[in-house]
């Protein structure tokens, strides 16, 4: 576990001006060409916000002690972090294909600085959010800090994910189209959009075994202050750091295959 940690900051250190370079190569390149440029990282969120609160507040009702438009972009701006890395991470490794047989380099720091960059985009997306709780006059509770453990155990798993899908996507292109497949599902499958006391008690304990259910739900409870459900944050980061660990594993056992595939 402790080389895995090592190998994992390793690139950070030692190939920090590299990484960085296709970080910004990643946000300019994004939306290069566009009228309006970043603030799409605004709009499409917005979009899906008001979309979303059309439909499931004046179409499919259900009881909220918080205004549905707060309640879903709490979920949502997260969700698209997370769905945004997988999707572009899946691919970045073919994107790169010229990268990977002239350079020497980790080669985990390309699916690295997508996700990066969608966490750049996240960060602004929040300007919504906060505007939400400005406009709703919704306070700030004390347990908003428990956010930040949440987010580390998101990022955990979406590096874990991010890295296994970017490998065997060299070798099996369909990956990227069902990556993007499983994806739409997993939302679904997941109270982005809709609370979990929705879910039938008679699924409730199938559901939690999804590792989103505990971190999205643990988002809720530290913007809303509703009570925490541990057991299910417990959950989530013991699934996350297997599947990091496992993601990390692969990754680097294929990595000598890369320049030899593309």
């Amino acid at each position: 576990m402790f080389q895995i940690a090592k190998n994992l900051a390793r690139p950070f250190r030692t190939h920090k001006y590299l990484l960085l370079q296709l970080i910004q190569r990643e946000i300019k390149a994004r939306y290069k060409q566009s009228i309006i440029g970043y603030f799409w990282v605004l709009l499409n969120p917005l979009a899906q916000m008001l979309i979303y609160t059309f439909v499931f507040s004046m179409i499919f009702r259900f009881p909220s002690s918080i205004p549905y438009p707060a309640f879903l972009l709490a979920a949502l701006l997260p969700w698209t972090f997370f769905s945004g890395a997988l999707a572009s991470a899946t691919n970045s490794l073919v994107g790169n294909d010229t990268l990977l047989k002239k350079v020497a380099f980790p080669r985990e720091i390309i699916p690295y600085s997508v996700i990066v960059a969608k966490g750049i985009d996240f960060l602004f997306a929040t300007l919504i959010f906060i505007a939400l709780l400005l406009y709703y006059q919704l306070p700030i509770t004390n347990s908003v800090w428990m956010f930040i453990p949440l987010l580390t155990i998101q990022i955990i798993l979406t590096v874990g994910i991010s890295l296994a899908l970017s490998a065997f996507n060299l070798f099996y292109r369909d990956i990227q189209y069902l990556a993007n497949l499983l994806i739409t599902v997993w939302m679904y499958l997941t109270p982005v959009v809709y609370p979990l006391s929705l879910v039938p008690k008679e699924f409730v304990w199938l559901y939690k075994l999804n590792p989103m259910v505990g971190i999205i739900e643990g988002y809720r409870s530290a913007l809303f202050n509703f009570p925490f459900e541990y057991s299910i944050i417990i959950w989530s980061f013991w699934v996350s750091t297997i599947v990091f660990i496992l993601g990390f594993i692969v990754f680097k056992k294929l990595e000598g295959t890369f320049a030899d595939i593309v």
